[in-house]
């Protein structure tokens, strides 16, 4: 926590961010006094899905028409903006509905950034049925590559299915497809409750998603490869906390880097309640400035949009204000006050 701190914005970047005594001159200035609140970065959820609706009928809900889904993602926008959530990395939608989410919400500063993966990829009757089915090498690196075609920031693969399963692919299998994403100069996310974690970070996946069931050996295969994508929110709801909280503190033991995801849209979770994935980190065991840099700069490098989730010169003008010392209580992330994306007050 720093105080007595003046941030200068100017053209939708942070111009200046340090002592109120060493701010530049500027004719002028619009004068915004927040003595009462904290100013902390732009939050970012690693792993949702835009054109869900989250609650027990997820599922059904993700397959409903397309105009239903692309409405569905502008109203889930506005609920995620309110939270201070500015930068989203959408990790499955049926029929690519999420890459045209992504598109029609660009131009407005109203809605967060979003990085979309398209459709899930899983090997056949493994995993959800309305995934894009696989069933040889061949077909994977077809799959990966045609999502790519049509205009997908990242890949997402089903490594195994629900908390506890098997690996659905070999460490070989995967590697052949994860190089041909990495070769066109993007990365792969790969669905991670079981034990396909292990098998994913040895094939070179970008991020283990979920990772419910991580112990010491797959957290040393994780250290310096892959980010664990967390979404505690999920675990939470399914009653399995007591299987991923370990999980966490085995990453973080072995030095792996944590970034924030709740699954809001996609499980029980919905939009709005990010604040509880950072209160879930805490509780497994992360320092409260941790556990806020896993959902501010860790979500940003994740997402690949420099400087998002940072307080920093020359970094996008994305701040959120709210009630509270994050640090000392990270439930002040819940009292949110005011959101300026891009330098402009959207909340």
């Amino acid at each position: 926590m720093t105080r007595n701190v003046s941030i200068l914005l100017r053209e939708g970047r942070i111009l200046y961010a340090g002592p109120r005594d060493g701010a530049p001159d500027v004719r002028d200035p619009e004068v915004v006094e927040l003595r009462t609140l904290t100013v902390v970065p732009a939050m970012v959820d690693c792993h949702a899905h835009i054109t869900g609706t989250g609650g027990d009928d997820a599922h059904a809900r993700l397959q409903d028409p397309d105009d239903v889904l692309l409405a569905r993602a502008t109203a889930n926008a506005g609920l995620l903006v309110r939270a201070g959530v500015l930068g989203i990395r959408d990790v499955g939608a049926v029929r690519s509905a999420n890459v045209r989410a992504r598109d029609a919400l660009r131009a407005r500063t109203d809605a967060p950034y979003i990085v979309a993966a398209g459709t899930w990829i899983a090997r056949r009757g493994r995993y959800v049925p309305f995934a894009i089915q696989v069933d040889t090498a061949d077909d994977l690196h077809a799959a990966a590559m045609a999502q790519l075609d049509a205009g997908a920031d990242l890949v997402k693969i089903a490594s195994d299915g629900a908390t506890g399963s098997a690996a659905h692919f070999t460490v070989a299998e995967l590697k052949r497809t994860v190089d041909a994403v990495h070769a066109r100069g993007k990365k792969v996310a790969a669905h991670s409750q079981g034990f396909g974690a292990r098998v994913a970070a040895e094939a070179g996946a970008d991020t283990i998603e979920h990772g419910f069931t991580i112990d010491a050996a797959t957290a040393s295969a994780m250290r310096g490869r892959a980010t664990l994508v967390t979404s505690l929110s999920t675990a939470q709801a399914f009653a399995q906390l007591e299987i991923a909280l370990p999980s966490i503190r085995a990453a973080r033991e072995a030095g792996v880097r944590i970034a924030t995801g709740t699954d809001a849209g996609g499980a029980p979770p919905r939009f709005g309640d990010f604040a509880v994935e950072v209160e879930l980190l805490v509780r497994a065991g992360l320092p409260p400035h941790e556990a806020l840099a896993s959902a501010t700069r860790v979500g940003g490098e994740v997402l690949g949009i420099a400087g998002l989730g940072t307080l920093s010169a020359a970094a996008p003008a994305d701040l959120v204000l709210v009630d509270g010392d994050p640090l000392a209580d990270p439930s002040a992330l819940k009292r949110v006050r005011a959101v300026y994306r891009a330098g402009t007050r959207i909340v």
